[in-house]
């Protein structure tokens, strides 16, 4: 991550709440796809306090820092002789301090838990997999499949058959069976027909993804008086609610109402001369 992206943590609560409420989109190694770490970005843009936008890139790197942190307090927590709390951390005291700094010299992603927790710890666990993060051994399951696929020793010698296995028979169908089978088709065949003439006609509106794709445009060329991460807002609002795109498209052909509309929808104050 670069050194001059900036988080506060508001951004970073967002951020797993965000990741916690999709968190069927998580693959089977608990990670995301770009496509979630982009819808973030637009989520979390109106919480910015310092430095640019949070770019995909931001995002995928802070989640793997968060979980490169969950490991670290687990390992934590599985120490002999401390003590975990979710409010002092290892809660180490004089009595473990010495055993505390052999362990930070080893360790030092450890140092920021010695007498405090991990806020996010619970969330993220939860979008972990079951077992450890670190990708699993493939090696173990292909000796496995070896092992199931070799034939069992029985300590002597057999020597394959010579002679072949007989061709297995060919069962050749009655014409009665023959009959019975054509009529089948010809009936599969009549019902394709008959549910293509009955199919309702196509549907002559735009589709909700057009809409949202045509607000969207819309709303990047007549909303040039909103700041960037407004804008971001604007859209966010398009991506979830089908509703708004239709709204916002009629009132297209009225500068004053539509810009009154915009700003109550992401909660600009009034009046509204002053951000045009």
């Amino acid at each position: 991550m670069s050194s001059s992206t900036h988080w506060n943590s508001t951004e970073e609560t967002a951020l797993i709440n965000f990741l916690v409420e999709h968190r069927a989109e998580a693959g089977d190694n608990g990670n995301f796809k770009k496509s979630v770490f982009e819808r973030v970005a637009t989520h979390i843009a109106p919480l910015l306090t310092k430095g640019p936008l949070k770019q995909c890139r931001s995002l995928q790197n802070k989640w793997a820092a968060f979980r490169k942190t969950y490991r670290t307090v687990c390992a934590i927590r599985e120490v002999s002789g401390w003590t975990w709390s979710d409010t002092t951390g290892a809660s180490i005291g004089p009595e473990t301090s010495s055993t505390w700094d052999d362990y930070v010299a080893k360790h030092p992603d450890a140092k920021p838990f010695r007498n405090k927790a991990w806020v996010h710890f619970d969330k993220v666990a939860s979008l972990m997999p079951s077992h450890s993060d670190t990708p699993e051994d493939d090696s173990s399951s292909d000796n496995e499949e070896d092992a199931l696929a070799a034939p069992v020793s029985t300590g002597k010698h057999t020597r394959e058959p010579t002679t072949p296995a007989p061709a297995a028979k060919r069962v050749r169908a009655s014409a009665g069976v023959s009959a019975l089978q054509e009529v089948a088709a010809s009936v599969a065949r009549f019902g394709d027909v008959l549910a293509a003439a009955l199919a309702p006609p196509p549907v002559l509106v735009n589709p909700t993804p057009r809409h949202r794709l045509d607000a969207i445009a819309a709303a990047r060329k007549h909303e040039t008086w909103l700041h960037r991460f407004q804008l971001l807002v604007l859209i966010d609002i398009f991506r979830t609610d089908v509703t708004a795109c239709d709204v916002y498209l009629s009132l297209l052909d009225d500068d004053e109402l539509r810009v009154e509309w915009v700003a109550s929808q992401i909660n600009l104050p009034n009046p509204i001369s002053s951000f045009i």
